[in-house]
């Protein structure tokens, strides 16, 4: 059985000596040893077969990105089976320059966007025109980058033009190595609660007894 450890520590030189890095450099960069470097390419050329460094480099890589791609289809069919089943909810992901790539049915019901239309929009398209001229999409991006998340509970915009209430938030998404991959935004369309809460306020009553 392969120590899981060793396979990360494996597929870290691979990338590394990809990248054109010599052991030398990769025991630096890992904080390990020379020989520590060398034992996981003896390792990796008896596993493979290669006759020498670049050999394994070649073999090895392949199998690397193989696992990687099946991670990525496992992880967005998971994804994708989930959001599909939130009709209540607008959950979608957006890029680091903030432009949307996914969609779901609560897209569809809560902000009025087919899947076609919705897909490559700026995500700035939900905030009022102005908060969007106030910087408000730059600093929740700023907010969830830092922080990891960040509340969004205000007034959005509909694809006709309309407003609604939403409590939401935006999630930076990283992989285990703290890289920022993509941005995770979810909405629920809490118009209706927001109405009750404004007229009950209105009358002198506590907002909260109406919720």
């Amino acid at each position: 059985m392969q120590n899981p450890e060793a396979t990360k520590r494996q597929r870290e030189i691979l990338l590394l000596a990809a990248d054109g890095r010599t052991d030398k450099e990769i025991a630096k960069l890992l904080g390990v040893g020379r020989g520590t470097v060398v034992t996981h390419w003896k390792r990796m050329r008896e596993r493979t077969g290669a006759i020498n460094r670049a050999q394994a480099i070649a073999f090895e890589m392949g199998h690397v990105y193989r696992e990687a791609e099946r991670e990525r289809a496992r992880t967005a069919g998971l994804y994708q089976g989930l959001i599909e089943c939130l009709e209540d909810f607008a959950v979608f992901l957006l890029d680091e320059n903030r432009t949307i790539t996914t969609w779901n049915p609560g897209v569809g019901i809560i902000l009025g966007y087919a899947e076609e239309e919705w897909i490559g929009q700026p995500g700035d398209i939900i905030f009022l025109p102005e908060e969007r001229a106030a910087g408000v999409p730059d600093g929740e991006q700023e907010t969830a980058t830092r922080e990891g998340r960040a509340l969004d509970d205000r007034w959005h915009v509909r694809k006709d033009g309309s407003r609604f209430w939403a409590s939401g938030v935006m999630v930076a998404v990283r992989n285990e190595e703290g890289e920022l991959l993509c941005y995770s935004k979810i909405l629920r369309n809490l118009t209706q609660l927001k109405r009750l809460e404004e007229r009950v306020k209105a009358l002198g009553g506590d907002p909260d007894e109406a919720s």
